[in-house]
């Protein structure tokens, strides 16, 4: 026969001898794109924390302390999984009081100490109600991840009319996570949040001591109990539904779910599914891998 001819029915092709360069590159895509999609991400990764670890931290001995690192480990991990493509850190509505340590001061030593600074990052600040709201209407245009502090319970915080801008533009916000950028939010009142999910029940209560759960342990490497635990906490939450908790309260507290968090989706529907290949993936990447041995063992061949 004049040709040699080879089904393939995996990838919808009947490829001939003489084309097994066409094949080839086929196979090629086939196996990388199989690659791409065990590495890709979620949308939008978030974390939500009833603390005011802004209001009880501290940057000493060349590293931060306490709530600021806490801080500090919730937007490196948020920021890793990104997948929007921006870079940059935008802080919402924190201003510098003048005083020692503010809702800027945290966030700026939260961001400078982290992984993220070293990597490409950059931050920027956006105050007053109606520049978050330009700003979030405009779709959080060039953010990678926002930063929300904990408002009135720390100097500098977010105001009662740039908590109400922010409930207001909720809907963008949560849109913002969705399409792929990260958010990190203290106990700011959680306005916002009740505006976009009315069934979950945001509880004022300030006590003490948090324990991370195994999903706080694994989100939130080199991070102890007493990092949490510096200051009280003034939020948590019920009616969480499906909603991972990453630390609660501790002894007749511990049914408090304090910090929550997603690796993704959005805000109104979060993704707890990890992000790991499917059977199918590894499935097509194997095919993909094995067409790509089988072109090199035919080339290797003398002809007849």
């Amino acid at each position: 026969a004049e040709f040699e001819h080879v089904a393939a029915s995996r990838w919808g092709l009947i490829v001939d001898s003489n084309r097994e360069e066409t094949m080839g590159l086929n196979l090629r895509v086939t196996a990388a794109a199989a690659l791409l999609s065990c590495g890709a991400a979620h949308a939008g990764p978030f974390i939500l924390a009833g603390t005011d670890a802004d209001d009880h931290g501290s940057f000493s001995a060349g590293v931060n302390q306490d709530g600021w690192l806490f801080m500090q480990r919730a937007i490196e991990n948020i920021g890793s999984a990104v997948t929007n493509g921006n870079n940059v850190v935008y802080v919402l509505g924190s201003t510098n009081s003048g005083s020692t340590t503010d809702a800027h001061d945290a966030a700026t030593s939260a961001f400078t100490q982290s992984s993220l600074a070293s990597s490409g990052w950059t931050i920027s600040y956006v105050d007053g109600a109606a520049a978050i709201a330009t700003f979030l209407q405009g779709g959080a245009a060039g953010a990678g991840l926002i930063m929300l502090d904990s408002g009135g319970n720390i100097p500098g915080g977010l105001s009662a009319a740039e908590t109400t801008a922010l409930a207001a533009n909720a809907g963008a916000l949560n849109s913002f996570v969705g399409a792929g950028g990260g958010l990190f939010s203290q106990a700011n009142g959680y306005d916002w949040l009740s505006a976009l999910l009315p069934t979950v029940t945001v509880n004022e209560l300030q006590t003490t001591g948090l324990a991370l759960t195994a999903a706080g342990t694994a989100a939130f490497p080199g991070l102890v109990n007493a990092d949490l635990s510096a200051g009280p906490y003034h939020e948590n939450f019920t009616n969480i539904g499906s909603l991972p908790v990453l630390a609660t309260g501790v002894g007749s507290f511990n049914n408090l779910n304090v910090i929550l968090g997603a690796s993704g989706g959005s805000i109104t529907n979060p993704d707890i599914t990890p992000a790991i290949p499917e059977p199918s993936t590894y499935a097509l990447m194997l095919a993909g891998l094995a067409g790509i041995g089988w072109m090199a063992r035919r080339r290797r061949r003398p002809d007849a």
